[in-house]
């Protein structure tokens, strides 16, 4: 991948949910890196929905530094900083639009509605998904319902000691 591509890097639970349906992510593995590090170099640009750019910003002060980001919102008209920016309106326009400018990739943190639409707009072009051990039983899903067949190529696998498992996908498009 050497255009500037839009990832999905997130965490699931075995049975496909992001977070608990109060939001809570207090199951996600936080004994090791997990590739984030070596993840976050290649990323210049987040895009995120509002709750969870609530959630981010009452985890830490600046949890992107460095990244320009962009928050897509309904209700929420602007922040106090100046690297973020509220957008509404549809994901891929956006994404098409930064895509034709100089920088690396973008990193799509979630959540659920924005991946959906994402997914719908077909501006997704690798996922990177790391696969928690564990059953929540209920939750907010990674894949919401309701948005068409896409395929995906495996282009990794690694399994850590603690048991999770991260894969690698690209997106395989039609010529």
């Amino acid at each position: 991948m050497t255009e500037r591509c839009l990832i999905l890097f997130i965490a699931t639970s075995l049975d496909g949910y992001i977070a608990r349906l109060d939001e809570g992510i207090d199951w996600l593995f936080d004994d090791a890196d997990y590739g984030y590090s070596d993840f976050y170099t290649q990323v210049d640009t987040v895009l995120m929905g509002r709750k969870t750019y609530d959630l981010s910003i009452r985890l830490s002060n600046d949890p992107y530094p460095g990244c320009k980001t962009y928050v897509f919102s309904r209700s929420l008209a602007s922040v106090a900083d100046p690297a973020v920016t509220v957008v509404q309106g549809n994901p891929g326009d956006l994404v098409t639009q930064l895509q034709q400018q100089p920088g690396r990739h973008l990193w799509l943190v979630g959540g659920g509605q924005l991946v959906q639409q994402c997914l719908a707009a077909d501006c997704l072009d690798q996922l990177i998904i790391s696969i928690h051990p564990i059953l929540l039983g209920s939750g907010i899903p990674l894949f919401p319902s309701d948005f068409p067949e896409r395929h995906w190529q495996l282009i990794k696998t690694q399994a850590f000691p603690s048991g999770l498992v991260q894969c690698t996908y690209n997106r395989v498009r039609e010529e």
